[in-house]
């Protein structure tokens, strides 16, 4: 029992510890995705906005795929699905997790994200863009 709690223990520090990042195109205090790597293989995404908030984890090829299909403006999604807003913004949902939340962004964030996605800063186990400060 002990070594679990310790493995726990280890987990939350390195999740603690994986810095947020938002695309260089986030100009806006007003919010922006976000996103990290809380460890290997695995993407966590947030809102700037609600920094304390609900967040979706995936495996890494799940983000990837949403990457690709963001940038070749694809809507052919799988397990995170993103649903367009009449005023432009979207709502992203992990299809693959029962009960997940529900993040909801801006016209302005997408159109940051999507610039960040096509330059290719929010892929892999490290992703780049803009420090989101704590």
């Amino acid at each position: 029992m002990k070594r679990e709690s310790t493995a726990l223990a280890a987990h939350r520090a390195e999740t603690v510890a994986a810095p947020w990042f938002k695309a260089s195109a986030s100009t806006s205090a007003q919010g922006c995705v976000q996103v990290r790597s809380p460890r290997e293989g695995v993407t966590e995404i947030g809102d700037t906005k609600n920094p304390d908030g609900p967040t979706l984890t995936v495996p890494h090829a799940d983000w990837e795929y949403f990457l690709d299909q963001v940038v070749n403006g694809a809507t052919g999604f799988r397990r995170l699905h993103a649903a367009f807003l009449p005023d432009g913004g979207f709502t992203l949902t992990d299809t693959g997790a029962p009960n997940s939340p529900t993040l909801t962004y801006t016209k302005a964030e997408w159109d940051a994200f999507k610039l960040g996605a096509e330059a290719g800063e929010l892929r892999g186990d490290s992703p780049r863009g803009v420090l989101v400060s704590a």
